[in-house]
């Protein structure tokens, strides 16, 4: 899916208005913009089981279970079509969906 694509759909499922202009408000609950925003986006990438890869378009992708005996994170890979895997690490995934969420709400 590219990018833009994605984050059309973040916008629409949101029940608050995210408008650049108005930048990173706090939302009646006190949390901000930017908090909402990233619980839709990861909510979003785990129903359609999608993940960002480095080219910044989001595929099928598996792993980031939390591995108990090295007490860490598994990497994840991301599975773009007629193309060879990327493995990605749980801190560069978080990195990339704090990206994703600024360039919606700022």
């Amino acid at each position: 899916m590219k990018r833009d694509d994605f984050k059309k759909i973040i916008k629409l499922r949101s029940i608050w208005k995210i408008d650049r202009r108005k930048g990173n408000y706090t939302l009646p609950n006190g949390e901000k913009l930017t908090i909402y925003v990233k619980k839709l986006v990861e909510s979003q990438m785990k129903i359609d089981n999608l993940l960002i890869a480095s080219n910044g378009d989001l595929y099928f992708g598996t792993g980031g279970e939390w591995d108990s005996e090295r007490k860490e994170f598994d990497d994840f890979t991301i599975c773009p079509p007629f193309s060879e895997n990327e493995i990605c690490t749980f801190d560069e995934m978080e990195s990339r969906i704090n990206r994703i969420v600024n360039e919606i709400v700022c």
